[in-house]
């Protein structure tokens, strides 16, 4: 699942408000990653179209306390689950 943490990755450091280092990691916290309230729904929006998945609501308001690699994982998880009932 390494496309997904990579097109991730990529989503995020695309966006204007970005104002992490050029080499994201996953371990950094989504909140200090400089993205406003719209660059995170965007990009939730983005993430949910890529992968034809629906993350749950609260994921784009709590992300004090997630990673990259936190929301690299919830993708997987969800895209995973929808492989298994298709």
């Amino acid at each position: 699942m390494a496309d997904a943490a990579d097109t991730i990755i990529k989503m995020i450091t695309s966006r204007k408000s970005y104002n992490g280092s050029a080499t994201l990691q996953p371990s950094e916290p989504l909140d200090k990653l400089g993205l406003d309230s719209m660059e995170v729904v965007s990009l939730t929006f983005d993430i949910e179209e890529k992968f034809n998945i629906e993350l749950p609501f609260n994921a784009n308001l709590d992300i004090k306390s997630k990673t990259v690699a936190d929301l690299i994982d919830t993708v997987n998880r969800l895209v995973a689950a929808r492989t298994k009932t298709a």
